[in-house]
């Protein structure tokens, strides 16, 4: 019997474990699909693929092999994972509200574990894929994010789209969207606080439908494929020495055993971007340009290892002489995020180069598909500021509301990014959480930068004569 519209938004609300897999056992069977990869270009006399050389489990104190989440929780993650990610007229309801597709594809089974409903279990092949992909992005961001949370846990997690940083950087011919010939992470995760230098990790995270069974081996199975390709995609960038910076492969199994699992590996690492100071020269209220000059070929040094010399080969590298620059790039790509979440347009383009695509901020938005920051919302005695959209859900009409605590964009507004920054720390200790809500009843979820992302039904409306 189908859900009502409430039933579907308790549903949302709702805390489940979603399971977290990462073993010795996995990251040997990855090892061991990759040397089978290897082995078969060797044979057709092609180079083996560069990967990570060290791929460990995250250590359990990190992960407790389950995280609790709402599935809205999990729909916010989509919806900032991929605010930045395009470009185009149709920004406005293609990427701020992506994630509503998937209101009725999660829910608890009775285990108390997140899983796919019957909807969510559709049988269309082109529905799947699309799932997969999107709905990896926000399970592998939420288990990301907790992971770097419990190894910084003094600092705010800010997450931006790498395509959309590496476009203000590197030749332009190399720098665009094409995965396929060069390797990059999905994602960018900043862990940050105001006075010390930030931490950055590098995400790749996909996802599959694919049912463990005893007619498909270990090593050939979806969730290790993906995990080798995550290996293959986050060695293409560097951050300062090679090898240093973290790294975190994602691949979520949507039809699970038990319910969604999430599989993850780790390279480990630290890598610390300069300390700016506000007020200063090279701070984040400083507006950057394009840095094309980056040299992608032989970019990257790896050192003698495996019998191998020392050589160069291509891939993104983020010097000594650039870090600065980029640490810059990565808090005002962050912030333009931040104004893109809460419909602020000609913020956003402020916040971005040319190559990032400001001028698709600057024009004027087709009709349907614009977002405007001329909505708030009050939760408790919190005023939030953003955007919203309103859409069907069977005859029920649902408001969804995304945005910023107002104080905090008033800041952002006016290119005050430090000074966001610090305000955002002070207050990230009155953690904000679905049960603190006040008389907000609905799917809500709070985000410590400030972010906010919240669903209601509203009210029946009277028709009118014609």
């Amino acid at each position: 019997m189908a859900r009502t519209a409430r039933q579907i938004l308790n549903a949302l609300s709702r805390s489940t474990s979603v399971h977290v897999h990462s073993t010795t056992e996995l990251a040997a069977h990855v090892d061991s699909a990759a040397a089978a990869i290897d082995k078969k270009r060797r044979e057709k006399g092609q180079e083996a693929a560069r990967r990570k050389p060290d791929l460990r489990p995250v250590p359990l104190a990190e992960h407790g092999r389950s995280i609790d989440l709402t599935p809205w929780q999990v729909l916010h993650a989509v919806a900032r994972g991929y605010v930045l990610a395009g470009q185009g007229m149709g920004r406005g309801l293609a990427e701020h509200w992506l994630s509503l597709k998937f209101c009725e594809a999660l829910d608890a089974n009775r285990a108390g574990s997140m899983d796919l409903t019957d909807k969510g279990r559709s049988s269309e092949s082109w529905y799947k894929g699309m799932q997969a992909r999107e709905l990896a992005v926000g399970f592998g961001l939420a288990v990301s994010e907790h992971i770097v949370q419990q190894r910084y846990p003094d600092h705010i997690i800010s997450v931006v789209d790498t395509n959309t940083v590496l476009r203000a950087g590197w030749p332009l011919s190399v720098s665009q969207r094409n995965k396929g010939s060069r390797p990059r992470p999905d994602y960018l995760i900043e862990a940050w606080k105001p006075g010390e230098p930030s931490k950055v990790t590098f995400v790749a995270c996909r996802g599959n439908h694919q049912k463990p069974s005893k007619r498909t081996g270990r090593t050939r199975s979806t969730t290790i494929q993906q995990l080798v390709k995550g290996a293959e995609l986050t060695e293409g960038m560097q951050i300062g020495p090679w090898n240093t910076t973290p790294c975190l492969m994602l691949s979520t199994e949507l039809m699970g055993q038990g319910g969604v699992v999430v599989n993850v590996l780790q390279s480990p690492g630290e890598a610390l971007l300069p300390l700016r100071i506000p007020g200063a020269p090279k701070n984040a209220d400083d507006e950057i340009r394009d840095n094309p000059g980056i040299p992608y070929p032989n970019a990257i040094r790896l050192p003698a290892r495996d019998g191998r010399r020392a050589r160069t080969v291509d891939g993104f590298q983020v010097g000594e002489d650039d870090l600065a620059w980029f640490g810059q790039l990565l808090a005002r790509t962050a912030a333009a995020g931040l104004t893109a979440f809460s419909g602020g347009r000609k913020y956003t383009a402020g916040y971005l180069t040319a190559r990032q695509g400001r001028e698709h901020y600057d024009v004027p938005a087709f009709a349907a598909t614009s977002s405007v920051d001329d909505a708030d919302i009050e939760v408790g005695d919190t005023k939030f500021v953003g955007t919203d959209n309103v859409f069907r859900m069977g005859t029920a009409r649902i408001e969804a509301f995304s945005g910023v605590e107002s104080g905090l964009y008033e800041l952002i507004k006016d290119g005050r990014v430090e000074e966001y920054r610090q305000a955002a720390y002070e207050l990230h200790s009155k953690r904000r959480d679905s049960h603190a809500a006040g008389k907000w009843n609905d799917p809500i979820s709070f985000q410590e930068d400030g972010t906010i992302m919240a669903l209601s039904i509203l009210p029946i409306r009277k028709r009118r004569p014609l």
